[in-house]
C-alpha cells in the first residue's frame, strides 16, 4: 500500500483556518497566567501625547506579570488605546513599575463603573 494512502487528509475546516485565525468562543478566557485578585492603585494615563492631561490613580482588580485588570469611572478608554501604567503606586510603595500597555477588553459594571484589562508591551 502506497504511503499516501495510509496518511489521512487534514478536516476542511482545518484546511481553512490557520490556528491563530481560528474564530474564539465569547466565554474563551485568553489568560496565560492564573491571575492573582488584589486591591491596590494603579497609576493611569494615555500614552499619545495629545492627551498627556488625562491621568487618574485606579484600583486593581487582578494582575499578572502580562496583564493587568482594573476599574475607573473614566469613560475615555477604548480598545488598543496605548496606556503608561505605573503599578503599584503610591507613597508607601518602595517599587514602582511603569509600563506600556494596551487595552484588550473593557468591561462594564452594575455600579456604572468599568473594568478596563491591559497587556504589557514593554
Amino acid at each position: 500500500m502506497p504511503l499516501l494512502d495510509t496518511l489521512e487528509a487534514p478536516a476542511p475546516e482545518q484546511q481553512r483556518t490557520a490556528p491563530h485565525a481560528q474564530q474564539r468562543h465569547p466565554k474563551h478566557d485568553a489568560r496565560r497566567r492564573e491571575r492573582l485578585k488584589i486591591s491596590l492603585p494603579v497609576h493611569v494615563r494615555p500614552f499619545d501625547a495629545r492627551y498627556a492631561e488625562i491621568e487618574e490613580v485606579a484600583q486593581v482588580i487582578d494582575f499578572t506579570r502580562d496583564g493587568i485588570f482594573f476599574r475607573t469611572r473614566m469613560p475615555h478608554y477604548c480598545l488598543g488605546m496605548r496606556l503608561i501604567v505605573t503599578f503599584p503606586y503610591g507613597d508607601k510603595v518602595s517599587a514602582h513599575r511603569r509600563m506600556l500597555t494596551t487595552v484588550v477588553r473593557l468591561d462594564r459594571f452594575d455600579n456604572g463603573t468599568r473594568g478596563v484589562a491591559v497587556r504589557v508591551l514593554l
